[in-house]
């Protein structure tokens, strides 16, 4: 497929997550394992990243936009683009702090202190030490393992050897009770290349042999056949430096020809020429100076064409070496003068010390000369160490110094804390305290509430027997006035008139008229009787509506409002249950004691009705009303709102300055 075709297919690829950015779980490595991706040019390729990481923008900060993000970092540092993978870390550990994610803000940390390794060894140290220092928190030991392995090599390549060691040394104690076997061949790797530099070549030899074994495991394990090679290699040229140092040429020789074998020219080249270089040296140093000038020059001869420019200086050098043992002057001097220049160029300092050496070996006339820019360069570097070793010192120094401050802090923020918690502690236990004695008083106000009603109708149970007994005495009063007045009265007006009706005369005439008036009198006096009576048993029917309207009549005496009430009578008032009744009752004695002494209105209705199983009061006067928003309940409309509450009644209170007050309870009637 052309180029055309294939940024088609990206931009699609682009669109397609673009208008689908809920779907964020599309956005991971595999993005970057694609074989048209992996094929394109550098420049599509970052067009491609950079139009991933703006999407990456307006995904959710969640753990896989997260994640998304460290593999996005990966990719641009493979490419070599530190400072764009520099930049993805600053959002990752952003993002990472904004979600109190630990784990990731150690990776983001990590991740950032790779992309300055190369150019701010310093800061990559820090934030490397930064990552160690939130794994420890995590206790993650393969984690913390490998942040010591990377501030190892750091301080190697700045020339710590001994703080080198100490770093792996303690990543050693972490990594290798885990699995990471690729880590742990670093680690030794690293350790044998720290004691070559410290000259205790013994140990070199142990730790670069420890690192072959472990290699051997790794050819089991999942790493690619590309980095087993590498692997390979670099154990045995390392050996084979180590070898170089002891003078056991031709264990380095053994050493390297078995890597040879692996097809390394074809499979890797840069491995191939740092392998035949050395082999040259070796074969070199044991007088086959046929081989050895043939591998060396090849080795220079693709450094030049691939410019491989650090292969170049190890080649110039060992050539010049080489002629000086053929005591040809002017080659060795000129080939060392070559390597002298590209490793000051490269700031390469072993390198140009030793090319410096044997210049000044080879090159008698200039020999002061070398000698003392040797002198020069290797003070140079020892003061560089020096600085480079405080500057190191200086890092872990402040971070303990911050983490000291950090924990007398922590510990002042625990003390804040503990006393925070205490008072907070103490005021929940009084909201405890008053929440139990408001629940007491409420039931003790709810248990006097109801001695209270059970005392109403104790009051109407007992005017219910007065009203009985005052009853019984007035029927024994009516039927002793029937008896000893209207019946006696009768009985002497029947004897009368039958002793005057056998006589027709005009006396006896006079006579009858006499009693029958004397009937007409008696007649008189039972209706009036009756009419009491009657009276008697309307008024003493003793019932709820009796009640309501003693109520309303008592207040139509005391007061100057007129009060007016409307009820149907065909209510039964016995059905209703008597919490209902009763706080009905209340309700409106509260009003009517509200609508006299507060409204000062002239007139006042109420009204009772039943609508639908709903029991409806409605009061309306035409008192003076108030300002509901401007008024503070008092203590008779809470009552009411507390009564209303209790029977699951609807209350509703409207009122205006100077147009009076409306007040409307609905509430479903609860049959006994």
């Amino acid at each position: 497929m052309n180029k055309p075709k294939i940024l088609i297919v990206f931009t699609i690829c682009f669109l397609v997550i673009a208008c689908n950015q809920h779907k964020v779980e599309g956005l991971n490595s595999k993005l970057f394992l694609n074989e048209r991706y992996k094929k394109n040019n550098l420049k599509f390729k970052l067009n491609y990243l950079d139009s991933l990481f703006e999407i990456s923008n307006k995904i959710p900060n969640d753990t896989v936009c997260r994640h998304f993000l460290f593999d996005l970092s990966s990719e641009y540092y493979y490419l070599n683009q530190f400072s764009k993978s520099s930049e993805v870390s600053k959002i990752n550990i952003q993002l990472s702090s904004i979600a109190k994610d630990t784990f990731s803000l150690a990776r983001a940390y990590s991740h950032l202190g790779d992309t300055y390794e190369f150019s701010q060894k310093d800061s990559a140290y820090y934030y490397h030490q930064q990552s160690e220092k939130l794994y420890r928190l995590l206790n993650n030991k393969d984690r913390i393992g490998i942040e010591l392995v990377k501030k190892a090599y750091i301080l190697f390549y700045e020339g710590n050897y001994l703080e080198s060691e100490i770093q792996v040394s303690n990543a050693l104690l972490y990594l290798k009770k885990g699995h990471d076997l690729e880590m742990l061949f670093t680690s030794y790797t690293l350790l044998g290349c720290n004691f070559e530099k410290l000259e205790e070549y013994d140990d070199a030899l142990k730790y670069h042999l420890q690192a072959k074994r472990v290699l051997n495991d790794l050819y089991t394990s999942n790493s690619t056949i590309q980095t087993q090679l590498q692997n390979s290699v670099s154990v045995s040229v390392n050996l084979s430096n180590v070898y170089e140092k002891k003078h056991q040429y031709n264990k380095s020789i053994l050493e390297l020809q078995t890597v040879l074998k692996l097809g390394l020219k074809e499979k890797w080249l840069q491995g191939y020429v740092t392998t035949i270089g050395n082999l040259g040296y070796s074969k070199m140093k044991t007088g086959d100076v046929k081989w050895a000038v043939k591998y060396i020059n090849e080795a220079l001869s693709i450094a030049i064409k691939n410019d491989f420019k650090d292969k170049m200086v190890y080649q110039y050098k060992n050539l010049g070496e080489y002629y000086s043992i053929k005591k040809d002057t002017l080659l060795s001097t000129s080939y060392l003068k070559q390597a002298l220049a590209l490793a000051e160029k490269l700031k390469m300092g072993e390198e140009t010390k030793k090319s410096l050496q044997l210049l000044s070996q080879i090159d008698h006339e200039n020999a002061a000369v070398y000698d003392k820019r040797y002198i020069s360069i290797t003070d140079s570097l020892a003061k560089a160490q020096r600085i480079s070793r405080n500057k190191y010192a200086r890092i872990e120094y402040e971070t303990a110094a911050v983490e000291e401050e950090n924990k007398v802090l922590s510990t002042k923020i625990n003390y804040i804390l503990f006393g925070a918690l205490l008072i907070i502690f103490a005021l929940v236990l009084v909201l405890i305290y008053r929440y139990i004695q408001n629940q007491k008083r409420e039931i003790e106000f709810r248990i006097a509430q109801q001695k209270a009603e059970e005392e109403i109708f104790e009051l109407l149970k007992e005017y219910q027997l007065k009203l009985s007994i005052t009853k019984e005495l007035e029927q024994n009063r009516i039927s002793k006035e029937l008896h000893d007045g209207v019946m006696n009265k009768l009985y002497g007006a029947r004897m009368q008139l039958g002793i005057w009706n056998e006589s027709d005369t005009k006396e006896a005439k006079e006579k009858r008229l006499i009693y029958v008036d004397l009937l007409q009198e008696i007649e008189r006096e039972i209706r009036s009787i009756s009419h009491d009576l009657r009276n008697e048993i309307v008024d003493n029917q003793l019932d709820f509506m009796s009640l309501l309207y003693n109520m309303i009549q008592l207040q139509n005496e005391i007061g100057a409002t007129v009060f007016v009430f409307e009820t149907p009578s065909e209510i039964d008032w016995d059905t209703i249950d008597s919490v209902l009744k009763i706080n009905l009752f209340r309700i409106v004695q509260e009003c009517l004691l509200n609508a006299t002494k507060h409204a000062n209105a002239k007139e006042c209705k109420v009204t009772i009705t039943i609508v639908d199983n709903n029991l409806i009061l409605q009061i309306q006067d035409d008192g003076i009303g108030f300002d509901m928003l401007a008024t503070k309940p008092g203590i008779g409309l809470t009552n009411m709102q507390e009564r209303a509450k209790t029977i699951k009644a609807q209350l509703t209170i409207r009122s205006t300055p100077h147009e009076g007050t409306f007040i409307l309870m609905k509430v479903k009637i609860r049959s006994l």
